[in-house]
């Protein structure tokens, strides 16, 4: 069986307070500790554009993986709603319906989880798996 190919939604984030007018940019993942700290103070969204990735086939699937993210929410694709996912597990959606040339992903913060002293890495990322 051939491995899926990840892609890691990584790097720049616009993270919006709904207090706030104008979105502050965090890199994640090493801006974490920053997004928990605004979620504690106000409602929180987060924005990444990235681009409907090549090398889809009819028979291909993508997923988006959120695992150990530290808080229940909600996420959508541009104007599609993904649902919601759960605290610190892991949370498969695919999203292969949704892709169109260039796609925005927000996920929305509903309610932090009870964070213990040291906490996974959070990921957020696309799975390519390839036709069977």
């Amino acid at each position: 069986m051939t491995e899926p190919y990840i892609i890691r939604l990584n790097g720049p984030w616009e993270m919006t307070a709904a207090a706030q007018t104008e979105p502050t940019r965090v890199k994640l993942p090493a801006a974490w500790s920053q997004v928990l700290q605004a979620a504690c103070e106000d409602e929180i969204t987060l924005k990444r554009w990235f681009h409907r990735p090549t090398g889809i086939d009819d028979g291909s699937q993508v997923e988006l993986h959120l695992i150990d993210i530290p808080f229940h929410g909600q996420a959508w694709i541009d104007d599609a709603s993904l649902g919601e996912f759960p605290a610190t597990a892991r949370h498969t959606v695919d999203i292969k319906s949704h892709l169109s040339a260039r796609c925005c992903l927000s996920v929305a913060i509903k309610q932090l989880a009870p964070l213990e002293r040291t906490i996974p890495t959070p990921q957020i990322s696309l799975a390519i798996l390839p036709a069977r």
